[in-house]
């Protein structure tokens, strides 16, 4: 996978597969993010057991990590972003995939979001036989609802008071895309550009 997209800074952000080289600066980046409390997690992932175990059951579950690599920076500084599509544990549901991703905060609202979670959906549906994705997060993250709404994410849920940080409750909003019907409007969109 080569994709590269340049900002206006001059930096050049390319998007490929996680290494095991690149531990240190996904979890690196993870805690950063974490420290917003935008996320339902609380505890930084600091031990490289913690790290190692995290990217063995990845492998072994076929999971899929996308990975925003700033090749301006260097390592364990250039991982800027990730987006990690997980399979449902039950056997039913083995065409489904759970989206996460985190984006450091000042690299926000430049397009790496939208393309770190493009890039997984093809990739899932191409790589892991994915026909469905699902997500979830805060209710009062309108960032990250307003980029799903924009890739094609449809809300079909809200869970009340799902989640406590300090002594403030928060819903937890659910939504969910079918991943031929995202293919096909992409399909349809490119096709009206020519």
């Amino acid at each position: 996978m080569k994709d590269i997209l340049e900002l206006s800074s001059g930096e050049k952000i390319r998007f490929r597969h996680i290494k095991k080289a690149d531990l240190d600066a996904v979890w690196r980046n993870f805690n950063e993010v974490v420290k917003e409390d935008i996320y339902p997690v609380f505890s930084p992932v600091e031990t490289q057991y913690e790290k190692e175990s995290w990217y063995d059951n990845l492998k072994r579950e076929k999971n899929l990590c996308i990975v925003a690599d700033n090749l301006n920076l260097e390592h364990p500084f250039n991982v800027i972003g990730q987006c990690e599509i997980s399979n449902i544990e039950w056997d039913a549901s083995r065409h489904v995939g759970s989206l996460g991703i985190i984006v450091q905060h000042k690299y926000r609202d430049l397009g790496i979001g939208y393309r770190l979670i493009d890039i997984a959906i093809r990739d899932a549906y191409k790589l892991n036989n994915k026909k469905k994705i699902i997500l979830s997060c805060f209710s009062n993250n309108e960032r990250a609802i307003h980029l799903y709404k924009k890739i094609g994410f449809i809300k079909v849920g809200q869970r009340k008071a799902q989640f406590k940080i300090e002594e403030n409750y928060y819903d937890e909003v659910l939504m969910d895309l079918c991943i031929e019907d995202y293919l096909n409007k992409k399909k349809h969109l490119n096709l009206e550009s020519k």
